[in-house]
């Protein structure tokens, strides 16, 4: 029995390997970014290309025959992962001037572990195309909350130009990289969008996230962490644990003296808070005031949290604004390897109701109601949240 570590590693691996000899196509693409997602899509590649040297070796005649009609090489018997990567796995880092060298530096470093053919881009260019197109239609510039804009559009419209751009350029190279390394084919692209931000609706809508399908798509940043601490060592990836310690920005923003983005900043929610507001929604089917009531013994006045009641409600309350407002956004997520009991709903189907009230007027009504019962009940029992902190410090 495989521990989860190796479900994660070994699932979506022989799942890609499937997917790719019934495609017919030459390999796969990947947006590298150097963060957690990409890193994890890639290093599941490199898991994909070990196994397949494995049952090489051990004389899977069906599995060769099928590396060669990939590669269209007849003659070739892979027996080296990092070399096979190199004819199957191509990557591509899509830097702009809010990029950081360090980011940079990971995808170079990991693409070079798992033996990816991997190239570094810089779409300013493009990017300033656009906008510069859009300035010359309304005649009005729009800027950077860090280069003077006040309203909030301006900051995200300039963010999504850059997403959804990546996504555009990414279809051009699955295309034509194998064309010009003079190979067959074009390349599946891979999505590296995981479970958590399709359930906030925490990405771009047709950035890197809209792919022909995806790997980690029901998988939670919190076991991908895992698995990044797990991958560094077990398949012999070491800059892994580099992208571990690294902190989770999108890096759409310029970089200043004083402001690094940040992604649980941007969310309002760290990554493990969202994990529990996505396990208690799908596997435990909890609306505001059932999940409300379920996390205050877990994060108020008596947990070692130690959070009021209001601040408990109130994150409660912030996830499912978030989560009703993005809903258009799950009908579009790329197919994806489905192991969890956790994954978002699937969106070949008609997800009738999915669009819903982001007030939830009764539910969050509710919950103002209860919240006074509660202080109240902690107030008796002597657990409120400051006499909680003070008996922590």
């Amino acid at each position: 029995v495989h521990d989860p570590m190796q479900e994660i590693a070994l699932g979506p691996a022989c799942w890609l390997w499937d997917y790719l000899r019934r495609s017919n196509q030459g390999g796969f693409f990947c947006p590298l970014s150097g963060g957690a997602d990409s890193s994890s899509v890639v290093a599941i590649v490199g898991s994909m290309c070990q196994l397949i040297v494995q049952n090489v070796a051990k004389g899977n005649a069906q599995v060769l025959e099928d590396v060669r009609k990939i590669t269209g090489e007849e003659g070739y018997t892979p027996t080296d992962a990092k070399d096979l990567a190199n004819r199957l796995l191509y990557t591509c880092y899509m830097g702009t001037t809010n990029s950081s060298n360090d980011t940079r530096d990971r995808a170079s470093k990991l693409a070079g572990e798992i033996g990816a053919s991997h190239h570094t881009a810089a779409i300013d260019t493009v990017v300033e195309a656009l906008k510069n197109m859009f300035v010359m239609l309304v005649g009005k510039e729009p800027k950077f909350r860090a280069h003077g804009g006040t309203d909030p559009r301006e900051n995200l419209a300039l963010q999504n130009i850059q997403a959804r751009l990546r996504m555009v350029f990414a279809y051009l190279l699955a295309q034509l990289l194998p064309w010009s390394r003079g190979r067959r084919s074009g390349l599946l692209v891979l999505g590296c969008g995981n479970v958590d931000e399709g359930l906030r609706g925490y990405y771009t809508k047709y950035d890197c996230s809209a792919a022909d399908i995806n790997p980690i798509g029901s998988i939670s940043k919190e076991d991908l962490k895992k698995f990044l601490n797990w991958g560094a060592d077990e398949l012999g990836y070491p800059e892994l644990a580099n992208v571990l310690a690294a902190p989770p920005t999108a890096e759409l923003e310029p970089i200043t003296a004083d402001y690094t983005q940040s992604d649980e900043v941007d969310m309002g929610m760290s990554y493990k808070e969202l994990s529990e507001y996505g396990q208690l929604r799908k596997q435990h089917r909890a609306g505001p005031l059932s999940m409300f009531k379920a996390l205050v013994p877990k994060w108020g006045p008596s947990s070692v949290r130690a959070l009021s009641v209001e601040e408990v409600k109130a994150k409660v309350k912030r996830f499912f604004f978030y989560y009703s407002i993005n809903r258009h956004k799950m009908t579009t997520l790329t197919p994806s390897y489905h192991a969890e009991d956790y994954s978002n709903e699937d969106n070949r189907h008609d997800l009738r109701q999915f669009l819903y009230n982001p007030s939830w007027t009764w539910q969050f009504a509710s919950m103002d109601d209860l919240q006074g019962d509660m202080e109240k009940d902690a107030a008796r029992r002597g657990q409120g949240s400051q006499n909680r902190k003070r008996a922590l410090d």
